[in-house]
């Protein structure tokens, strides 16, 4: 696998051009409710659906305006080297092909959680429809969750649904709601199908806020 390798210089050239770049993609950033307060000695788990290309970047920049801790993301590996950049920005690889580096790579996400961290994974795996039901969650998300239980480690785990939307403009806009962050070893860590079932009510939630015309908090 590849592991991700922070360079300062990489976030210092990295973070105007995604600010410039999501301006001239969209109309704005909205987000849904608050962002849950989370200590800074625990850990960030967050599950996002997975239905754009965007979907690494949005996490970044949430990461950049509002928590500022230290960023990783898995990234499928054949993309990864193909945007070999985005290692020196904290992503990480994984090879679905290889059951010895899926596991390599599941151990390493779990390895992570700690300190003041944001570790950015989808459960689901691939790029999906955003409206296909159900999301396919796959069980990786089990192992780094019982891996952090076994080695004593505490994290918050935090579901987050996103979605894109052409209203009345030419650009779409994003819209953002969290779900309640689920603290472990505060509380039993959640299945693949448990994690699921959060996403889809939280999915479910957000559309049909948006359906009713909330527009939440323009954070960016």
């Amino acid at each position: 696998m590849i592991v991700a390798r922070h360079q300062c210089w990489a976030h210092i050239l990295f973070r105007p051009y995604l600010r410039s770049l999501i301006r001239r993609r969209f109309h704005a950033l909205h987000l849904l409710d608050a962002i849950p307060f989370i200590p800074e000695s625990l850990p960030i788990l967050l599950l996002p659906n997975h239905s754009s290309w965007w979907d690494g970047f949005i996490p970044y920049l949430l990461n950049d305006i509002c928590w500022q801790r230290e960023y990783y993301i898995m990234m499928l590996e054949h993309r990864l080297r193909e945007f070999w950049f985005f290692r020196f920005l904290g992503a990480f690889s994984i090879n679905q092909q290889s059951p010895k580096d899926i596991l390599q790579a599941l151990d390493y996400a779990a390895h992570l959680l700690s300190g003041k961290r944001l570790v950015v994974l989808f459960p689901q795996g691939k790029l999906l429809p955003s409206r296909k039901r159900p999301l396919g969650y796959h069980r990786g998300v089990e192992r780094i969750l019982q891996r952090c239980i076994t080695s004593e480690r505490s994290v918050a785990i935090l579901p987050l649904a996103m979605r894109y939307e052409f209203l009345g403009d030419e650009k779409p806009h994003i819209f953002l709601l969290f779900g309640s962050p689920i603290v472990l070893p505060e509380s039993a860590p959640p299945t693949a199908h448990e994690l699921e079932y959060i996403e889809i009510l939280l999915l479910s939630n957000l559309e049909d806020r948006i359906a009713h015309g909330e527009q939440g908090t323009i954070v960016f």
